[in-house]
């Protein structure tokens, strides 16, 4: 009887030993990287043995097992590499830890740039996502102001799912835009601009103003003069002449070939500012904050104009004769 106790005890042990090490101590070296899919419904049965197929696992049956005591297995699309032990790959899948494709949104973007670098990494079709986010319609669903959701897309690094549908896609960049630059709408809407002639900015011209600034400038001293400068012409009533809503304009038609032109400048669009005063009717691009903050702290100057030189800064000047012999002065040095 001792003997038969004692043969059972030892046999056990023997068995939770093997499923021990097997489970979390037999590990699969995954040199180059695995993807799968696991498809909605599928079994476990099934997904354990998709993953033995594609060299995930050494064992499907253990797997197998080890799932049916912990837990659920989510769908989705995953990539193994490294050492990974049953556990390990249990965890990822158990956790939802799905691949995540990388979309770099930088400063400047425009939604034509976006949606060509989420059509580029297969998240979605360029023609389907401008469509969506040029729709007034969808800017009610989120409660958003203006007609597209130009500048609600703040420069980050994002990283999706790849089968996330357009809804998920917009809210990830929503969730950015709202944590980091919503807080400065109550600041912006409570300044006076009275140095200016202007009572108060609302946020959303802020915003436009903003992204205009971020395109016109890379150097961060620059800001606050150059959303100075685009004060000082607003309260003149001067027609702003920022090339790159000219640019933008170009891209509303389709029109836009990286050249810009002198006859570009009469392109009929709200948004050129050679033709139209005031600011564009929506943001140009996305920003970065300190573009924002350069609007909420401009510096008061007499400048109207301003000219870049072939390093990139800028020459400022408070009169058209001052602005000509800039111009003539960055030509002669090129």
């Amino acid at each position: 009887m001792v003997k038969k106790i004692f043969l059972a005890f030892s046999l056990s042990f023997v068995v939770i030993f093997y499923l021990v090490y097997e489970v979390f101590f037999d590990k699969n070296d995954i040199k180059t990287p695995i993807e799968i899919e696991i498809k909605k419904g599928s079994s476990k049965i099934e997904i354990a043995k998709l993953l033995k197929d594609k060299n995930v696992i050494n064992n499907w049956q253990i797997f197998l097992l080890y799932s049916l005591i912990k837990g659920d297995l989510k769908a989705g699309f995953y990539e193994f590499q490294g050492n990974l032990s049953i556990n390990d790959v249990f965890n990822i899948i158990h956790l939802g830890k799905e691949k995540l494709i990388k979309v770099t949104i930088i400063p400047g973007d425009n939604l034509f740039i976006i949606a060509e670098k989420l059509e580029e990494n297969n998240l979605i079709k360029k023609d389907e996502f401008l469509k969506y986010v040029f729709n007034k319609e969808n800017l009610k669903k989120w409660n958003l102001e203006g007609a597209s959701f130009e500048g609600y897309f703040p420069p980050e690094t994002y990283g999706f799912k790849k089968n996330e549908n357009i809804d998920e896609i917009i809210n990830k960049f929503l969730e950015i835009f709202k944590k980091r630059y919503m807080p400065y709408k109550e600041k912006i809407e409570n300044k006076g601009y009275s140095e200016f002639g202007i009572k108060k900015l609302s946020f959303y011209q802020a915003m436009i103003i903003a992204s205009m600034i971020e395109k016109e400038t890379a150097i961060e001293e620059e800001k606050p003069i150059i959303a100075g400068v685009i004060l000082n012409r607003l309260k003149l009533n001067m027609p702003l002449q920022i090339d790159p809503t000219v640019i933008y304009a170009l891209y509303i038609e389709n029109k836009w070939d990286g050249n810009l032109t002198k006859k570009d400048l009469q392109i009929k669009s709200d948004f050129n500012t050679y033709i139209k005063n005031g600011v564009p009717p929506t943001p140009i691009c996305s920003f970065s904050i300190s573009s924002l903050e350069a609007v909420l702290n401009p510096r008061k100057t007499d400048y109207l104009y301003y000219v870049a030189t072939k390093e990139k800064y800028h020459l400022f000047s408070n009169d058209y004769k001052t602005h000509l012999k800039n111009i003539q002065k960055i030509y002669r040095s090129k």
